[in-house]
């Protein structure tokens, strides 16, 4: 073996590999430089430990997948350039490659994208998964070895912090995750082109990385280079980072797993108020989080909402957010998962004086204040960050209606259902988005689109 399939074997290996003939190995491979070294180095391999032994594993298991969201000659170029490394790979190796092509009908990435509102890669990166969890069941994998890197590893820590991620996420990519392993984590992209360059071995380009429309492409096109130029030792420094993330998120897992969550029949989880008020601040919201995750929700809870349940000192309530329902009954947190959808619910309200309200998207605190000149008006909070001024007694709160627009900064109108779009809002949370329209204005216009308060971003017209 060269250096380089020394290194991903001792990856393998540290992450719990045993190389005998019963070891079912699998390996996703794109037609980028990054797979197709991770799909040669473990042919070689795997071709050395049979020479030595003939115990050692006789096939691989590769897949490939085709989201047909490029242009067909792109997307199923990939495709083939893998389908033929494959068959040339096998040549002389004594290795079986056991290729398979997903394809998806062009299309439905874009339609996964519209359902969970979250954008083209999340969509991609859905379907990719739920095509691996199939493969792996299939051919009854140990593993399945994925060819994120040391470059990758950099741009998600620093994607992560960029978008104020928990600990777990600024932890980074982990080496194994269940049946995936990453054995080229810790190695760099350039050693990984110089490694398939030395060997005669071409890849293919994706020309959308180079787009900076997205947060990581405009990390490793912008910043990296920045980095790299005005900070020596960055790199280290991050990853070192990260790498005390990950134990501090290990150490804060095992105490979740002691915490006491009870679930019933119907797979609601309880949460005894006592206890929870007893554990260090800092880990109450996680013990929640926590919590909902246990009774099924596996979309993203905002910290804001989370945050707002804790707060909230009545005896008695019930608090919604997507799909996750959170109940408060005598001294217990009942944490419960529904499927009824949101789409069609609305809701609407006249607010005319100073308190605090209760909504579906929490509650909402209205203060009298006034201005130097002695005008009065309001000002509204919605959970912890989202503030709006000067608003005029009375107005209206209520949920987007079709055909709401907003004003841009640039003095035109934008449509409110195309803010959603743009921020990544699904369907069912689009309903719980407060929105402020002011009833002293002819016409009567909206002040403040408040998703701040679920955990994206809030929209406000200062004028």
């Amino acid at each position: 073996m060269c250096e380089f399939e020394k290194k991903v074997y001792e990856n393998l290996k540290a992450n719990g590999l045993s190389f005998s003939s019963e070891l079912a190995l699998g390996a996703a491979v794109s037609g980028g430089a990054d797979s197709v070294s991770l799909l040669v180095s473990l042919i070689n391999i795997l071709s050395e430990l049979r020479g030595g032994r003939k115990s050692a594993p006789a096939k691989l298991f590769v897949i490939t997948v085709n989201h047909n969201i490029r242009p067909a000659p792109e997307s199923a170029g990939d495709a083939n350039y893998v389908l033929d490394l494959c068959k040339k790979l096998e040549e002389g190796k004594g290795i079986k490659i056991c290729c398979d092509l997903v394809e998806f009908e062009r299309g439905a990435v874009e339609a996964e994208a519209q359902k969970r509102g979250r954008g083209i890669e999340d969509a991609a990166r859905s379907l990719r998964y739920n095509a691996f969890e199939k493969f792996i069941c299939q051919n009854k994998l140990a593993s399945l070895c994925l060819a994120h890197n040391r470059n990758d590893q950099l741009e998600t820590v620093l994607m992560r912090f960029l978008q104020g991620a928990s600990i777990d996420s600024a932890a980074g990519i982990k080496a194994r995750r269940g049946p995936y392993v990453r054995p080229l984590l810790n190695i760099a992209r350039a050693e990984i082109e110089s490694y398939l360059t030395g060997l005669g071995i071409g890849w293919r380009t994706d020309k959308t990385n180079y787009e900076t429309d997205y947060l990581r492409n405009k990390i490793r096109m912008k910043l990296l280079p920045f980095l790299d130029e005005n900070f020596e030792g960055w790199q280290t420094a991050v990853l070192k980072g990260a790498e005390k993330n990950a134990e501090d998120s290990d150490l804060i897992q095992s105490y979740l797993q002691t915490f006491p969550l009870s679930t019933e029949e119907d797979g609601s989880v309880i949460l005894p108020l006592e206890k929870l008020c007893q554990a260090p601040e800092a880990l109450q919201y996680r013990i929640l989080r926590e919590a909902c995750i246990r009774a099924g929700e596996t979309e993203r809870i905002p910290y804001h909402f989370l945050k707002d349940v804790l707060l909230c000192q009545s005896l008695s309530f019930s608090k919604r957010f997507s799909g996750i329902e959170i109940t408060r009954k005598n001294n217990q947190l009942f944490v419960k998962k529904y499927s009824e959808s949101n789409t069609d619910f609305v809701f609407s309200d006249i607010i005319e004086r100073s308190g605090q309200f209760q909504f579906p998207f929490g509650s909402l605190d209205v203060y009298n204040c006034r201005d130097v000149d002695g005008t009065e008006y309001a000002s509204v909070r919605a959970g912890q960050n989202s503030i709006v001024e000067k608003v005029a007694l009375p107005f209206c709160i209520r949920s987007a209606r079709p055909g709401d627009t907003i004003l841009c900064a640039d003095g035109s109108q934008k449509k409110v259902s195309e803010i959603y779009a743009d921020w990544h809002i699904t369907p069912e949370k689009r309903s719980l988005v407060p929105l402020i329209q002011l009833l002293n204005e002819k016409p009567q216009r909206i002040k403040a689109v408040l998703a701040g308060f679920l955990g994206y971003k809030d929209w406000i017209v200062k004028l």
